[in-house]
């Protein structure tokens, strides 16, 4: 009896989502120019995704879905590399560069959602201070804050005293001057910070809808995106269409074009591949390099004209995936130990060999190299097993007091491109030096976790910056006495790393500020807190029928233009 209330229950539940997905999504009848309107397009998460409040939200596959939730008040023009406003209409600094006057558009409405309860849901300065405040305070729903509340004045007072939600005060050099109009006050002059603000963790979320739901905001995320949240469970997302969404195109068609965007949860690339073969997926990210000849069918369906149209993009890498240590725990709070397990790191042979030429080694400092960071000034690393041996030595191991074993944790199943690379580290580190890891695949609550009880000796980290600058990447490291809020970065505790760093950020001069960069790269280096491994290309193969699609260096997509379209 209670099994069949609750099968009527799950069926009534289904058939509302339905219904309430065709009476939300009224598509206009035709576009103007080549364009379509209608149709849902689909792609998968191989990670679980927990929460899509833009803060919170911590890796890349949730930021790929909370980016079409939220929008940010400056976006990138990544091929230009330049920053243009978005919800911002007009901006201004102070002659000191220390303010800056934000003139935000007045068009722009969230979500409709029974939060707002009659009430107006215009996105206004009174959102904008307070998502902001957010980010610099200590809400346990900030996991992305630091890079802000450190440049903002009185940011990094209010970090330290405001654990909660943010009051009306909130951050001192906050303002709002009036219902279209904030004024934000740094500490010092920064040069990226409009490059900050473009970040998808500082997508514009309500205060009204925040107070209404709270900590649930998580699952109840009300940006004022091109798409909204219908569906939200441990299998699929569910993103319809904003019918109030304030753009247009060239042509003159309000955006966007498609009615949705369904995601499903897939830790498994085999199904993922066969599911696009079979026309239920549209889209596929992180494709790995050995497996792109195979996923649309074997040499016979392909003579044979079965295989489905498609195209291969490549992004290139601003993804650095690196080892860190637990360097508070023996005996890897010794920097001689950590040396040597770098002196035996065959990057070259990791990327060729294992990896099939997926990705290029980072054999040159921590921070990929690209158009606005050079890192040809830095030493190659190279392999030296008997340095490393002498290390070991001098670090007082040796037949009669071995190595202990250690355990490394890897996010990810046994077949992932991470696992590969690592276990075959794991047969160089014991050939070499006889030392044994074990590794440990899990998510990443329960990396986290261990790293959070000292269980984990090491550990896989893969960091894709918030926004295209070597900022983004220092930033990890800087003034880590204070409580990093990312628990799989190591703290580096130097004196001169953030004294470099923070002339960087206040640096015009293009080729003074690489060099500041260059030498917290080195000392990064030096410290042997971090192993950087491989930097990683975002690969991704969509059906032809998806048109408009662009993958940028950061491994997202904005789906606000993208649409589907017959091929003839």
């Amino acid at each position: 009896m209670h099994k069949n209330i609750k099968i009527g229950l799950v069926l009534i539940s289904l058939i509302l989502v339905v219904f309430y997905f065709f009476q939300s999504v009224k598509t206009p009848k035709a576009a103007n120019g080549p364009v379509n309107y209608g149709d849902t397009l689909n792609f998968v998460s191989t990670a679980p995704i927990e929460s899509l409040f833009p803060l919170d939200a911590t890796d890349l596959y949730a930021h790929r879905v909370s980016s079409q939730i939220f929008e940010t008040l400056f976006i990138q023009d990544l091929k230009k590399d330049t920053v243009l406003p978005h919800l911002v209409k007009t901006y201004r600094y102070s002659k000191d560069r220390k303010k800056i006057i934000i003139g935000l558009r007045d068009d722009v409405f969230f979500h409709n959602d029974v939060c707002f309860k009659g009430e107006s849901n215009q996105l206004t300065a009174h959102d904008v201070k307070f998502a902001l405040d957010f980010a610099c305070s200590n809400h346990p729903l900030n996991n992305s804050g630091s890079a802000l509340f450190e440049k903002i004045k009185g940011g990094k007072e209010f970090n330290l005293k405001n654990t909660g939600i943010p009051n009306e005060k909130g951050v001192k050099g906050i303002k709002v001057i009036d219902d279209y109009t904030i004024e934000i006050t740094l500490n010092q002059a920064f040069v990226n910070f409009q490059k900050l603000l473009t970040s998808s963790n500082y997508g514009i979320f309500s205060k009204i809808a925040f107070n209404y739901y709270q900590n649930k905001i998580a699952k109840h995320p009300i940006g004022s995106g091109a798409f909204q949240l219908n569906w939200f469970d441990k299998e699929k997302i569910l993103l319809i269409r904003n019918n109030e969404y304030w753009k247009f195109d060239k042509f003159g068609n309000k955006l966007p074009y498609l009615d949705a965007l369904h995601i499903r949860i897939i830790n498994n690339k085999e199904n993922e591949f066969i599911a696009f073969r079979n026309n239920k997926l549209d889209l596929l990210f992180e494709v790995p390099a050995e497996n792109l000849s195979g996923i649309l069918g074997n040499l016979q369906e392909a003579q044979q004209g079965n295989t489905l149209p498609h195209r291969v993009l490549v992004a290139p890498g601003t993804r650095i995936s690196f080892l860190a240590f637990n360097c508070d725990k023996k005996p890897f709070n010794n920097p001689k130990i950590r040396q040597a397990f770098e002196l035996v790191l065959d990057r070259e042979r990791l990327c060729s060999e294992i990896l099939n030429g997926d990705g290029t080694p980072a054999d040159k400092g921590f921070v990929p190299p690209s158009q606005y960071y050079d890192n040809n000034k830095l030493k190659l690393k190279k392999l030296d097993i008997n340095l490393a041996k002498s290390l070991l030595k001098d670090a007082g191991f040796n037949t009669n007091n071995p190595f202990p074993k250690s355990v490394l944790y890897i996010v990810g199943p046994k077949n992932s491109l991470s696992s590969k690379w690592c276990q075959a580290y794991c047969k160089d580190l014991k050939t070499s030096l006889g030392i044994s890891l074990n590794i440990v695949n899990c998510d990443f609550k329960t990396r986290d976790a261990a790293i959070k009880n000292k269980k984990a000796d090491l550990w896989k980290v893969g960091w894709v910056a918030d926004y295209p600058d070597p900022e983004s990447y220092f930033n990890l490291f800087f003034n880590s006495e204070r409580n990093n809020d990312q628990v799989a970065i190591p703290p580096l505790q130097n004196i001169a790393y953030n004294a470099a760093f923070s002339k960087a950020a206040i640096e015009t001069n293009n080729k003074k500020r690489n060099e500041l960069f260059l030498y917290c790269d080195r000392i990064l280096q030096e410290n042997y807190i971090i192993l950087p491994v491989v930097i990683d290309d975002f690969v991704a193969v969509i059906n032809l029928k998806v048109r408009n699609l662009e993958l940028n260096p950061l491994g997202l997509v904005n789906f606000t233009e993208v649409y589907k379209k017959d091929l003839k």
